[in-house]
C-alpha cells in the first residue's frame, strides 16, 4: 500500500445519472426511447403522427431485430415496437437484468457480426448524449469545486466506469484538469483544458464519449467533449496520409480494435489502486456481470486499505440494505467495508458543505 494517503475515486454511473440524467447500466439502450423520445406531431386527422418518430428511432427498432434471434423471449419486441406497446417504453426491470448490454456485445462479438456490434454502439452514445442534453450537472460541478480542487493531484485519481463526459463539463475549466494518461495521436486544438496545470488522472476504462478510433490507421484522436446525437456519424480521421472514418471509443471487454491501448489503461488502473491507501467508491454496485472490473480490484487492492462505497437505496430500505451491501462487499474483497446509501448528494453534504 502507498505511504502518500493516495487517495482513489471510482465513478459508476449511479453518479452520472443522480448528478446529469445519464441512463443507468441496465438502462443503457433499453430505455432509449422512453428517455430521448420528442413530443410526437399529430396528423390531418389529430392522431399521433410517428413518421418522424420511425426515422429517428429507426436503430432502435434495428436493435430489437438484432437482439431477438439471440434471446427467444424478446421475439415479440419488433411488434411491440410497430404497435408502439408499453415493452417498447417500459421495459420489464426483470427483463433488462437478464440481458446486460456487454453480454450481448459479447455474442455479438463472438458471432462476428461486426455491423450488431456498431449498431449497439450508435445506440449507447445517442442514449448517453441525448438523455443528458441541457442537464444542470449540479453534483459534479460540486465534487470539482468541493473535492478534487482541494486535492493534490500527485495524492488523487479518479477511475471512471462511464462514457459520459460529464466530469469534464466546460464550466469547470481552470478549475481542476484531466490527464486521461492515455497517448492521443491527435488533439482538437479547442481542447486547451486538457492536461494544464497539474492535472488529475482520469482513468477511463471503458472509453468516452470524446475520444475516436480511426478504423483504418487506429489513430486515436480526443475531441471536444460536447456533442449532440448526431455526432456519432463517422468523422474524416487527421491522419493526413489515411482518409478513414473515426468512431467513438465505446469499450466493453472483450475490446477488439482497442485492445492495446485499453490494457495498458488497465495497466495504469491496476498501478493506482495498489498505491491507494483509500478508495471511495460511488454510484457503482460491482454486478456480478462486470467480472473484468470486480477481478481488477480484487487483484490490485491493499488488505489494509479503506473502501468506502457510496450508494443510493429507497427511502425506509437504508438499514436493510446497508446489510445486504456490506455482506455482499465482504464476500468480493473479504474484508469490511464502510457503506453509506444517501447517494452522492448525500456523500458530498457529509464532506461539510451541504445545499
Amino acid at each position: 500500500m502507498g505511504n502518500s494517503g493516495k487517495h482513489v475515486f471510482v465513478l459508476g454511473a449511479g453518479a452520472s445519472y443522480e448528478s446529469a440524467n445519464t441512463p443507468l447500466a441496465r438502462d443503457l439502450v433499453w430505455n432509449y426511447h422512453h428517455d430521448c423520445a420528442d413530443l410526437l406531431r399529430s396528423d390531418n386527422n389529430g392522431k399521433p403522427d410517428h413518421s418522424e418518430e420511425d426515422i429517428n428511432y429507426s436503430n432502435f427498432r434495428k436493435f430489437f431485430q438484432l437482439v431477438a434471434p439471440i434471446y427467444p423471449d424478446l421475439t415479440c419486441l419488433p411488434k411491440e415496437w410497430e404497435n408502439r406497446g408499453w415493452k417498447v417504453f417500459y421495459l420489464h426491470e426483470e427483463l433488462l437484468k437478464k440481458h446486460p448490454l456487454d453480454v450481448i456485445l459479447g455474442r455479438l462479438q463472438e458471432g462476428g457480426d461486426k455491423e450488431g456490434v456498431e449498431l449497439v454502439k450508435q445506440l449507447i452514445f445517442e442514449h448517453i448524449v441525448q438523455a443528458s442534453l441541457d442537464c444542470s450537472n449540479i453534483l459534479y460541478k460540486r465534487f470539482v469545486n468541493e473535492i478534487l480542487k482541494n486535492k493534490a493531484s500527485q495524492t488523487t485519481s479518479v477511475i471512471s466506469l462511464n462514457f459520459d463526459c460529464m466530469l469534464v463539463d466546460r464550466e469547470f475549466d481552470n478549475e481542476v484538469y484531466f490527464d486521461y494518461l492515455i497517448d492521443f495521436d491527435w488533439i482538437d486544438p479547442n481542447r486547451g483544458f486538457y492536461k494544464c496545470s497539474n492535472p488529475i488522472p482520469l482513468i477511463k476504462l471503458h472509453g468516452s464519449l470524446d475520444w475516436g478510433i480511426c478504423k483504418n490507421c487506429g489513430w486515436l484522436h480526443l475531441y471536444y467533449p460536447f456533442m449532440h446525437r448526431t455526432s456519432y456519424e463517422g468523422k474524416a480521421c487527421d491522419n493526413q496520409h489515411c482518409g478513414g472514418i473515426v468512431a467513438p471509443v465505446i469499450a466493453i471487454p472483450p475490446y477488439e480494435e482497442y485492445e492495446k491501448k485499453m490494457n495498458s489503461l488497465w495497466n495504469v488502473a491496476r498501478d493506482h489502486l495498489k498505491e491507494a491507501d483509500k478508495v471511495t467508491v460511488i454510484g457503482y454496485s460491482f454486478p456480478k456481470y462486470d467480472e473484468y472490473v470486480i477481478k481488477l480490484f480484487q487483484d490490485s487492492l491493499d488488505t489494509n486499505v479503506h473502501i468506502e462505497v457510496v450508494d443510493k437505496c429507497l427511502a425506509g430500505q437504508k438499514k436493510e440494505q446497508t446489510e445486504c451491501f456490506k455482506n455482499r462487499y465482504k464476500k468480493l474483497f473479504k474484508r469490511s467495508i464502510e457503506v453509506t446509501l444517501d447517494g452522492f448528494c448525500g456523500y458530498l453534504d457529509s464532506q461539510g458543505k451541504p445545499c
